[in-house]
């Protein structure tokens, strides 16, 4: 209760801050310390070395190929700032928390936390999970400037703290990519293994965020249903889940495989 009150003041004073004018200056802000290392069409990606210049424009090309398959209308205006440090990663991005990267939408601006550009790859809070490539967390950080876009302000606040594995879980599948192992997540899921190992390995965030993709490729990819029908439904979450236990358990639904 306390965590979800701290996120409705935090998302309130980023609504103000864009109403005040003050996105221009966080993104001065986010950018000190790092350089410009690609910039066309809406995106700009930052760095701190301009090494990393050839792969920031396929990492950028990638993007654009990947949000023309999710909606072949939309062109996203943002900037991305890879981190340097931890420290900066928290202080530029107004967080306590280690999550691989971060997103203020209505302030166009992601932030990621340091990782390997040369294996294009981001390491995990903890041992128990995978890595990402960064073109998967990218999508996936990507695509909450989509959901802002298409949801507008007040849909997208509101889903964010009523049915927020909506908004992650549109986000993961279409990402098709999990830092939570896929086997042992629907172990625990299917009530197979023990949730105790998520709890006592504090990955709850990664188990949710794993959860919330399975929804989402449970209702649009097997059950076929519209995007707009999975927005605008308001679905009961144990029934949805007990549904889909039964669905894997008959074998008639299989969750893609791709982690």
């Amino acid at each position: 209760m306390k965590k979800n009150r701290k996120r409705i003041v935090i998302s309130v004073l980023e609504i103000l801050a864009v109403l005040l004018l003050f996105a221009p200056a966080y993104r001065l802000a986010c950018g000190i310390g790092l350089k410009k290392v690609y910039s066309d069409n809406g995106i700009s990606i930052y760095a701190d070395d301009v090494r990393y210049k050839e792969e920031a424009k396929q990492m950028a090309e990638t993007l654009k190929v990947q949000l023309l398959e999710v909606d072949g209308d939309y062109s996203p205006k943002i900037s991305i700032y890879f981190c340097k440090t931890m420290t900066g990663f928290q202080i530029k991005a107004i967080t306590m928390g280690k999550p691989l990267a971060l997103t203020r939408a209505n302030l166009k601006t992601t932030l990621f936390r340091p990782c390997d550009w040369a294996k294009n790859s981001i390491e995990p809070r903890k041992p128990q999970l995978l890595p990402r490539s960064l073109s998967s967390v990218l999508l996936h950080e990507t695509l909450h400037h989509y959901e802002w876009k298409k949801l507008g302000l007040v849909r997208f606040f509101v889903k964010t703290h009523s049915e927020n594995w909506k908004i992650e879980g549109f986000c993961e599948y279409h990402a098709a990519s999990s830092s939570f192992p896929i086997d042992k997540g629907l172990r625990v899921f299917c009530e197979e293994a023990d949730y105790g190992f998520v709890t006592s390995n504090e990955i709850k965030p990664e188990y949710f965020y794993f959860v919330s993709r399975l929804r989402t490729d449970y209702l649009l990819n097997f059950k076929k249903v519209s995007e707009s029908e999975y927005w605008s439904t308001k679905y009961d979450e144990d029934q949805l889940d007990n549904e889909i236990r039964l669905a894997l358990m008959e074998k008639r639904y299989a969750f893609a495989v791709q982690q």
